[in-house]
């Protein structure tokens, strides 16, 4: 029964989970202040003190910072734009090669068909007196056969 009841509780918590009611926190308004101080002025907050050339040098590497930035990123551009168009180039000559052995293989398909339909309408050449000599010598043969058999047989 217990173990009903914690299920039922942690399941409502999965089902409606507790809405924590907070205040947002106010920022306080950040003031930013500029003093000129002379050696040996005590300072009138805590922070960093910079010289004058100091905070030039600040200003100025962060006036350049985005151009540096810039220059950066058209760098790498222009290396990835060399590098994609390389490929792309390497890709037509790949599809030109592969043209090529098409055609070619075309063109050697092409002439053997033509010399085998050629070749299979030649005109065979005549067998009849083949045939005739053929017979004549089987009979030929037959009769001597026959011949020399009779032959032994009135012995």
């Amino acid at each position: 029964m217990v173990k009903r009841i914690l299920a039922l509780y942690l399941i409502s918590f999965f089902i409606f989970p507790p809405i924590a009611f907070a205040d947002e926190a106010e920022e306080a308004p950040v003031s930013y202040e500029i003093v000129t101080l002379k050696k040996g002025d005590p300072a009138p907050f805590d922070g960093i003190f910079l010289s004058p050339q100091a905070a030039a040098k600040v200003l100025t590497e962060k006036k350049f910072e985005d151009a540096e930035c810039d220059l950066r990123v058209e760098y790498e551009l222009q290396i990835q734009r060399a590098q994609f168009q390389l490929q792309l180039d390497f890709k037509d000559v790949e599809i030109h090669s592969w043209k090529d052995k098409y055609e070619s293989m075309m063109i050697l398909k092409s002439d053997e068909i033509t010399r085998l339909q050629e070749f299979a309408m030649q005109p065979k050449p005549a067998s009849g007196p083949l045939f005739v000599a053929l017979g004549f010598a089987i009979g030929t043969a037959t009769s001597l056969g026959v011949f020399a058999i009779s032959m032994e047989i009135v012995r």
